[in-house]
C-alpha cells in the first residue's frame, strides 16, 4: 500500500544499477542520467513559459491539465483505498486525512503526522479494527 504510493522504482533502481556496476560514482552517474533530460527540458521551456501563460488558450490548456491530474490523483487514492484498507480505523484515517489535505490544507508532512498519531491512537486503544 505504501509503497505504491511513493514515487521513484525507477529512480531506485537506477541507483541500485549504478551502484553494482561502479560503486557510489556509478550510482550518482545513474541518477543525473535520470534526472538531467527533466531539468534540461524545464530550464528550456522557462523563456517560452514566460511568454505563452499570458495568453488565454494556454491558461485554458493548464486548468485542463490540472483538473486531469486531479482526476488521476482521485483514481489513485481510489485504488490505494482498495488495496490498503482492511478495517474500520484504516478507512477512518484515509477518510481523515484526505479531508485535512483537502478541506484544510493541511501540508504532506502535516498530515501524514496526523495519520501516524490517528493511527497510532487506534492502535494504542485497540479501536476500530473490526473488518471493513
Amino acid at each position: 500500500g505504501l509503497a505504491q504510493s511513493l514515487p521513484g522504482p525507477f529512480f531506485n533502481f537506477a541507483s541500485f544499477l549504478g551502484g553494482t556496476y561502479a560503486g557510489l560514482p556509478g550510482a550518482i552517474v545513474a541518477n543525473l542520467g535520470l534526472m538531467a533530460p527533466g531539468f534540461i527540458l524545464i530550464f528550456a521551456m522557462l523563456p517560452f513559459w514566460s511568454k505563452a501563460r499570458h495568453y488565454a488558450w494556454f491558461q485554458a490548456i493548464i486548468k485542463g491539465l490540472n483538473a486531469s491530474a486531479i482526476g488521476l490523483i482521485g483514481g489513485g487514492c481510489v485504488f490505494l483505498y482498495a488495496k490498503s484498507v482492511r478495517d474500520a480505523a484504516d478507512a477512518i484515517v484515509f477518510v481523515l486525512c484526505g479531508g485535512l489535505a483537502s478541506f484544510y490544507k493541511f501540508g504532506a508532512p502535516q498530515t501524514i503526522a496526523m495519520g501516524a498519531l490517528i493511527g497510532a491512537g487506534f492502535a494504542a486503544f485497540n479501536l476500530g479494527h473490526l473488518p471493513y
